[in-house]
C-alpha cells in the first residue's frame, strides 16, 4: 500500500488528484494550515474500455443509527398510521440480510421547534419539542416496552433495550399524533437532535450517534421545511396581519415567499385582479438560499455531513414527501378584514386515502445534497412499503462491500486482475466529526503474496451478480475507526477477445 494523506475523490481521467491535508497513517503528522501543494499518483493503465465503478466499506462494524423525523402537525394521521403499519417492511429485510439484523440504534424526533411568540396556534415560544426524541407511549399504548431510562430503541449483537418486538415498540414511541407546530421546522429538528447545530445533542439523545456507525435520517412530512434561525421574526403576528405587511398574512405561506424562487422570484402573495378564485402556477423552484429568512439547504447538508469521516459511504437521507411539481397558488378569503385575499399553495399530490402533501422543494434540495445516498418517496403512494423497501436496501447496500459485475480484464500478459482501489479511512481515536480522513492506494493482493494490505475479489455479496471486492487488513497496523474503499476495474468488451488481456 503506498499511504497518501489527503482526499483523491473520483477516479477522473489517467491520474488521481491527491490533495495534502490530514493525517498520515504511521508516518509523520503534517499540519496544514492553508492550501497545499498537489501531487498526483500515476493510476494503472485501464484499457480495454469500458471501466466500472465500485464503492463500499470495508465491514468493520454492522452498526446503524437509524433516525425517523415524523411531521406531527395536522393532517398528518394517515401518513403516520402507513409509516407505522409498514414498518416491519424495514425491520423484515434488515433481518433478512446476511448476518442478520444490523447493531442498530433507532429514534424519533418531531418536526415541532415552536414559532413565534406563542401567538400562532398549537406553537409555543420555548421551542417545541427541541429536537428531544420522544421515547413515551402514544397511540393507544399503555407502555413503550422500551426499558426503564431508554430514549431510543436498540438491539446490539441481540442485546436489547426493550420487551417484545422492535415494530411494536416503534409503533408505541412514532405516532406522533397531529397537535404539533404547523410551521415544521425538519432541518433544524434533525440538526439538534444529533447535535449537529453547533451545541451538545439534548441529554435524552446522548448515547444515540455513534461515530463509527453508518447514519440513515428519514423525514415523513407533507410540508416543506420553514426552519428559521434565531433571532429572525417569520412569525411575528403583531406587525404582519395583512398583505401590506412586511412578512404578509400569519400563514403557511410565508414559508414559500421567503423559502423559494421559483424561475428566480419569489412566489406572488397577491391574487391576480383582487380574485379569490385565481390560481397561478410556477416553475423551476428551488430554496431561497440567500434570503435569511430561513436555514439553507447547504448549510444544514454540511452539517449533516460533518457527522462522519466518509459522509458519502456512512450517510443516507430519505424524504417521504411531496413531489416539488406542481407547484401552484390559490386563494381564500382572509381571517381578517384586508385588502384582498390571502394566498395558500396548493397540494402538489392526493393519495387514494385523502391525505395529501404540498410541493417539497427544499426537503427534496436536501435529499438531493447526497447524491446516490439520498432517496426521493413519494408521501401520496397507496402504502409505505415500497418506500421503506428501499430504505432498507440502501442500509444493505452500506453493509456490503463494493461489487464488480462485469467481466475484469487482466493487466495485459499477466492473470493478475487490472483494478484499482483507493482506501479512505479515518484514524482509531477518531470522533466522527468528519474533519479527519486518510486515503492511501491498496496493492492487488496478486502482488503482496497476499500479505495486507491489499484487496482481492471474493463472491458477490446481498445483491451483487458479480464479484465483490474485500480487503485484507495490515496485521501489524491498529484497525481504524473507519474505512471504505473505491475500486476501479478494466473491463472487457463483449464480443471483442483479447487474449493478452484474459478476454474471452
Amino acid at each position: 500500500m503506498i499511504p497518501v494523506v489527503g482526499v483523491a475523490g473520483s477516479f477522473r481521467g489517467r491520474r488521481w488528484l491527491i490533495r495534502v491535508f490530514g493525517w498520515l497513517g504511521l508516518a509523520v503528522v503534517v499540519p496544514v494550515l492553508a492550501a497545499c501543494a498537489a501531487r498526483s499518483l500515476e493510476r494503472p493503465e485501464l484499457v480495454p474500455e469500458p471501466t466500472e465503478t465500485g464503492k463500499g466499506p470495508v465491514i468493520l462494524n454492522r452498526n446503524v443509527d437509524l433516525l425517523f423525523l415524523v411531521d406531527d402537525s395536522s393532517s398528518m394521521r394517515l401518513s403516520q398510521e402507513s409509516l407505522l403499519r409498514n414498518f416491519p417492511v424495514l425491520m423484515s429485510a434488515l433481518e433478512n440480510m446476511p448476518g442478520g439484523l444490523p447493531n442498530i440504534h433507532i429514534a424519533v424526533v418531531s418536526s415541532d421547534m415552536g414559532a413565534g411568540d406563542g401567538s400562532v396556534p398549537g406553537c409555543d415560544a420555548t421551542g417545541g419539542k427541541n429536537g428531544i426524541f420522544q421515547y413515551t407511549a402514544r397511540g393507544g399504548c399503555t407502555a413503550t416496552g422500551l426499558d426503564p431510562g431508554a430514549t431510543f430503541i436498540s438491539n446490539i449483537a441481540g442485546v436489547k433495550n426493550y420487551a417484545g418486538s422492535l415494530p411494536d415498540v416503534f409503533t408505541c414511541i412514532a405516532a406522533l399524533g397531529q397537535d404539533g407546530c404547523g410551521f415544521e421546522h425538519q432541518f433544524a429538528a434533525i440538526t439538534r437532535a444529533l447535535g449537529a447545530d453547533g451545541q451538545a445533542a439534548p441529554l435524552e439523545n446522548q448515547g444515540f450517534l455513534r461515530p463509527d456507525a453508518y447514519l440513515a435520517i428519514v423525514m415523513i412530512t407533507n410540508e416543506d421545511d420553514c426552519s428559521v434561525p434565531a433571532g429572525v421574526p417569520m412569525f411575528d403576528t403583531s406587525a404582519n396581519l395583512t398583505l401590506a405587511s412586511v412578512l404578509g398574512p400569519p400563514s403557511n405561506f410565508r414559508c414559500n415567499e421567503f423559502g423559494h424562487l421559483c424561475d428566480g422570484a419569489a412566489p406572488g402573495r397577491l391574487a391576480p385582479g383582487g380574485d379569490v378564485s385565481a390560481t397561478q402556477a410556477y416553475n423551476n423552484c428551488v430554496s431561497a438560499e440567500g434570503s435569511g429568512y430561513l436555514l439553507t439547504v447547504a448549510d444544514t447538508a454540511a452539517r449533516i455531513r460533518a457527522l462522519k469521516p466518509d459522509p458519502d459511504s456512512q450517510i443516507i437521507v430519505a424524504g417521504i414527501s411531496g413531489p416539488e411539481t406542481p407547484y401552484g397558488v390559490h386563494w381564500k378569503t382572509p381571517s381578517v378584514n384586508d385588502a384582498g385575499p390571502w394566498p395558500e399553495i396548493s397540494h402538489a399530490c392526493t393519495a387514494a386515502d385523502g391525505s395529501f402533501a404540498d410541493p417539497s422543494i427544499r426537503t427534496s434540495q436536501l435529499v438531493r445534497e447526497f447524491g446516490a445516498n439520498g432517496l426521493l418517496l413519494p408521501i401520496c403512494a397507496n402504502d409505505f412499503a415500497p418506500a421503506l423497501s428501499l430504505i432498507a436496501g440502501k442500509i444493505i447496500d452500506r453493509l456490503s462491500k463494493p461489487c464488480i459485475a462485469g467481466t475484469v480484464a487482466k493487466r495485459p500478459g499477466t492473470t493478475v486482475d487490472d483494478c484499482a482501489v483507493l482506501s479512505t479511512s479515518a484514524p482509531t481515536d477518531s470522533t466522527g466529526s468528519g474533519t479527519l480522513s486518510i486515503e492511501s492506494v491498496v496493492r492487488s493482493c496478486a502482488d503482496t503474496g497476499g500479505v495486507g494490505p491489499c484487496w482481492q475479489f471474493v463472491p458477490g455479496e446481498n445483491t451483487c451478480t458479480g464479484q465483490s471486492v474485500a480487503l485484507v487488513p495490515d496485521p501489524a497496523a491498529p484497525p481504524p475507526a473507519w474505512q471504505s474503499i473505491t475500486v476501479q476495474c478494466s473491463l472487457c468488451v463483449a464480443g471483442v477477445p483479447d487474449p493478452a488481456r484474459g478476454c474471452p
